[in-house]
């Protein structure tokens, strides 16, 4: 009996089966034995393959990198090394959490067939240490120049890296909140504000009081032709010193106010009382919250002060309030003293930052606390759920003061994947050269990034997808090389046809300027 071919089709997909008959002796009966042979694409049998590789998620930063130039910018700032870098920079936009194994992503990427390199560790770290002897972040700034125009800028003072390390000369002790006793370096960031691409980054030791930091890097600026700076700073800068210094040498700030001044309370809870009017809504992100402006006297000089109430954040904190200072008053309610112990220290560490909102009193004979609230300390904690205080120089609309502080939030998110980025924290690079050739990268990947992100922002991609969860949708696209050197496309779902048209991005393009 002769063999035939049969098309299945299972799931919406069809798939070919050699189909075998042969008599079978214990039943009496003709069967039939089935031999997968593949899937059937176009009427055809898809022959065997080679190799599969991700496509999809590397387009869209193909397009940006070849729309920036950013391959002819690396060689006139780093020379051979500009192809390693931009792979790791495209890493680190698709999948940062791959940035500790790039080799592996690499070798699944279709960057492998028309981009070869050695992405080896142990390549990766020579290169780091080579470009970053050269001062890249210089040599970006003047070039990036030539591609925003360069107007005006926004300065974001973002993090510090602590190490372990004795060969990075710019480690020193300073103020770390997530390792205080280990050395550190600081790190800021600067991006053109027309463009919202990121220029420059900066270096600095760790012991340097982050707000002295500016005027170098304003110098910098203004001998690269910027004319205005604003500065966004956290609100651990926010301090009558620092605001001296910034207003005595004509600089423009965003800042939020911290709770340290009488005068922040004082406002804190007037506006309480008063900002949550139909005429102080304002429309931010889908939500309303409202906005009150005030005048904030701040040592020897008087600033604006938006306070800004979101009624839904103010839930959410009260519960969360409420919640914690009930749990660690019943455990130290319960907690009983043991001889050995002092009451002190173990109401300590039960109520934690809490424990300004109560009174104790410890019983020597039955070993319990007795607990009372500081009722008025508990009101005043509660009046500030929901409130935010950002401070400025110059006029400004609620709005577009609120949006310019939280995109110093979700900038800093970013860089702050450096961190992942150079192996976790502490830092595992060990030379100040090796440092700066990451943190160049880092600032390759944040333009591309950025300009990805302005993409979505023209269509409602941005409204439905995260720029994680449109790379995890691009990553199901791939390039399937078949053992004849003939490459198909896996199949395209509605979903990503819809991303990539949005994108303005055609499959069949192949983005080989890289190699060019």
């Amino acid at each position: 009996m002769k063999s035939f071919t049969r098309i299945k089709k299972i799931h919406g997909k069809e798939y070919e089966y050699e189909i075998t008959p042969y008599y079978d002796k214990a039943s009496k009966q003709i069967r039939q034995k089935s031999k997968y042979m593949g899937p059937v694409l176009d009427g055809k049998v898809v022959e065997k393959t080679v190799m599969t590789y991700s496509y999809g998620d590397l387009l869209p930063v193909m397009k940006v990198a070849e729309k920036l130039n950013l391959h002819g910018i690396l060689r006139n700032i780093v020379g051979e090394h500009a192809t390693t870098v931009l792979i790791l920079a495209m890493n680190r936009v698709i999948r940062p959490e791959a940035m500790n194994n790039v080799e592996s992503w690499y070798e699944d990427s279709y960057l492998k067939e028309i981009c070869p390199a050695d992405m080896r560790s142990s390549n990766i770290s020579r290169v780091m240490g080579a470009i970053g002897k050269m001062n890249p972040n210089h040599g970006y700034l003047r070039e990036i120049l030539k591609v925003t125009g360069g107007s005006d800028a926004l300065y974001y003072d973002l993090t510090s890296f602590s190490s372990h390390s004795e060969n990075i000369d710019l480690l020193e002790y300073g103020y770390s909140r997530s390792d205080p006793d280990l050395p550190q370096v600081n790190v800021s960031l600067v991006e053109d504000r027309k463009s919202e691409m990121p220029i420059f980054y900066d270096i600095y030791p760790g012991s340097v009081v982050d707000i002295t930091t500016v005027k170098n890097t304003v110098e910098v600026l203004k001998s690269a032709g910027i004319r205005d700076v604003t500065f966004i700073m956290d609100r651990g800068m926010f301090s009558s010193s620092n605001i001296d210094y910034l207003i005595s040498g004509n600089m423009d700030f965003i800042m939020p106010a911290t709770y340290s001044l009488n005068e922040v309370k004082r406002i804190a809870l007037l506006s309480r009382r008063t900002v949550e009017r139909g005429s102080n809504m304002i429309h931010i992100s889908g939500s309303i919250i409202f906005a009150e402006k005030h005048k904030l006297r701040v040592g020897e000089h008087e600033i604006n002060a938006w306070v800004y109430y979101d009624p839904e954040r103010d839930m959410r904190e009260r519960s969360g309030f409420y919640l914690s200072l009930h749990e660690r008053t019943e455990s130290l309610k319960k907690r009983k003293v043991r001889e050995y112990e002092r009451p002190k220290y173990v109401a300590e560490e039960i109520m934690g930052q809490y424990m300004r909102f109560v009174s104790w009193k410890h019983s020597r004979e039955s070993g319990s606390f007795t607990v009372k609230m500081r009722e008025n300390a508990v009101s005043q904690r509660v009046n500030r759920c929901g409130i935010t205080i950002i401070t400025s120089t110059g006029e400004h609309d609620p709005s577009d003061l609120l949006m310019q502080y939280r995109k110093r939030d979700s900038v800093e998110k970013l860089f702050l994947f450096s961190k992942s980025f150079l192996g976790s924290e502490p830092l595992r690079v060990h030379s100040t050269a090796t440092l700066k050739g990451h943190l160049f990268v880092n600032m390759i990947a944040l333009a591309m990034r950025s300009q990805i992100l302005g993409e979505m922002k023209k269509t409602d991609l941005a409204e439905r997808y995260s720029m994680e969860k449109l790379f995890l949708e691009l990553h199901k696209v791939r390039k399937v090389k078949l053992q004849n050197g003939k490459e198909i496309m896996t199949e395209i779902t509605k979903r990503e046809n819809d991303i990539l048209e949005k994108l303005s991005i055609t499959l069949d393009h192949v983005p080989t300027f890289i190699t060019s």
